[in-house]
């Protein structure tokens, strides 16, 4: 008769095998990807969901509506799937109401001049509301599709100086970007917000937003430029949270499809 080898040694020798991919993320990842303090675009979250269709248009049909929050997430805790098998049905769908509340009021948009001169300095303000918590993540992107956008600069903007973050108490935060290592330059297109809330029974949800400080291209010509919104949602609700390591977690974990990535609306800016 083989030996048994005990399921925390294979689970550890898994994270071992496939740290950075998987398990760093499953810990790291429901309270921000504290140590990729860099440049992001929304393909770097995969396990997210897309909140709509549209902006997987790219894609064949069924392979979008697959990566749907109401197919890879909702459909998941319908079915009792996974994690999700140690609900009731009243625990589930109280888990899907709760979710679709925070995504409802889960906000972002965009606030640019319709037109600048080439070269000239000018600002973007980004604007959040919602999620889970306790922390939200905010891009700066050139379109609002989730497999090829990429960060503003990609379209020739400069982003001039560090984010200006104001956090949901309503004061400056900088801690995000004072976890970029020593001398590097901190003027990049992806912040994480900490401190964020959400209380569903008190109908309260945190706000955030992000000034960026940006130059128009040298090129004339017509750009588009949009922001894209990371977080959460199952940690908003008492049935989707579990323990983990003295830490709260998403239940459906790394995997779960919890987390959703959100855009705005695409503004045009003719750069003159």
């Amino acid at each position: 008769m083989r030996n048994k080898i005990p399921s925390a040694i294979i689970i550890l020798a898994l994270c071992f095998a496939i740290g950075p991919l998987v398990c760093a993320r499953a810990w790291a990842y429901p309270g921000g990807p504290l140590h990729d303090v860099t440049d992001a675009a929304p393909y770097c979250a995969g396990c997210h969901s897309s909140v709509g269709i549209e902006q997987l248009r790219d894609l064949p049909a069924e392979q979008a509506r697959k990566r749907t929050a109401a197919v890879a997430h909702i459909d998941a805790i319908k079915a009792g799937s996974g994690p999700y098998a140690k609900l009731t049905a009243q625990q589930r769908a109280r888990l899907i109401a709760d979710v679709e509340e925070v995504d409802a009021n889960s906000t972002i948009s965009i606030e640019v001049p319709q037109s600048v001169k080439a070269g000239k300095t000018f600002t973007a303000t980004v604007k959040a509301q919602g999620g889970s918590g306790p922390v939200l993540g905010i891009m700066l992107l050139d379109i609002d599709l989730r497999d090829q956008a990429r960060p503003i600069q990609g379209e020739g903007f400069q982003i001039q100086s560090p984010p200006h973050v104001v956090g949901p108490d309503g004061k400056t935060q900088a801690q995000w970007l004072e976890r970029r290592y020593d001398g590097l330059a901190r003027n990049l297109n992806f912040v994480v917000v900490f401190g964020v809330k959400t209380d569903l029974a008190a109908n309260k949800f945190s706000t955030a937003s992000v000034t960026y400080e940006l130059a128009a291209p040298a090129r004339r010509g017509r750009y588009t430029i949009c922001a894209a919104l990371v977080y959460g949602t199952e940690k908003a609700s008492p049935a989707g949270t579990v323990e983990i390591g003295g830490h709260r977690a998403p239940l459906g974990g790394f995997a779960g499809a919890s987390g959703r990535i959100r855009f705005s609306k695409v503004a045009a800016i003719d750069v003159q």
